[in-house]
């Protein structure tokens, strides 16, 4: 089979699919998404298309026809559905001798996705080394890097207020064995502590610090050593 007459198969088949629309007048091309990316896919490939294609429309402008080729040179046909303000669009690429059903996700345009900076300051004292049966203290700053430039925890200005601030410990294993959120308060300051179980043995618990407002977002991670029961000549880490 050439290819003129494989396209003519192909128009034949998703009409027969589709069905047969009546004509229309109204030109809505501009709802089509597929054709302002020059993007169509299958459900395994992308492919580009060419320039050169035809339209029509049927049922007064709310049914819009593209066919053409990609520039690798498959034949496609596409049949687009105004629904309100949705566009519905299906269709098949002839490739590899067959038909193959294309897909359309058309992403919105509305919401637009944008990467938080990474320029948060912070600042964290905390227990190091902690008993069984005593708590551990987490203590947060956090600043504007630009005016502490020396990290200094204990600056009394630059600091960075209403910040949400999120803590989570986990063990060895990877489980959470402490969590809490809160916010800065008008000193850039947040703290949270948890208890070590009684006999809870030698560990190293990971804690993870993350600082996130509207515009940024950072993160820290430290840890922490759990050394067991307390000597009986000791009562602090």
């Amino acid at each position: 089979m050439n290819s003129l007459s494989a396209y003519a198969v192909f128009s034949l088949s998703l009409v027969l699919v589709l069905g047969t629309p009546a004509f229309g007048e109204i030109d809505l091309l501009s709802n089509i998404i597929f054709l302002d990316t020059g993007i169509i896919h299958s459900d395994d490939n992308q492919f580009q298309i060419s320039n050169d294609m035809n339209t029509r429309e049927f049922s007064n402008g709310k049914i819009i026809r593209v066919s053409g080729q990609t520039i690798e040179g498959f034949p496609y046909i596409t049949y687009s559905k105004i629904l309100e303000d949705k566009v519905n669009t299906h269709g098949i690429i002839f490739i590899g001798g067959k038909f193959v059903k294309l897909s359309f996700i058309e992403e919105s345009t509305q919401d637009t996705i944008v990467e938080k900076e990474d320029d948060l300051q912070i600042l964290v004292q905390y227990t190091q080394r902690v008993y069984s049966k005593q708590y551990a203290s987490i203590e947060i700053k956090t600043y504007d890097p630009q005016q502490n430039k020396l990290k200094d925890f204990n600056l009394n200005y630059g600091f960075l207020k209403n910040i949400d601030i999120k803590v989570t410990v986990l063990d060895e294993n990877d489980k959470e064995f402490h969590s809490s959120a809160g916010i800065t308060n008008d000193k850039g300051f947040f703290e949270t502590e948890f208890y070590i179980p009684e006999r809870y043995p030698q560990r190293t618990l990971t804690v993870t610090v993350s600082a996130e407002d509207d515009n940024s977002k950072s993160s820290k991670i430290l840890q922490m050593y759990t050394i067991g029961t307390i000597p009986d000549n000791d009562s602090s880490p």
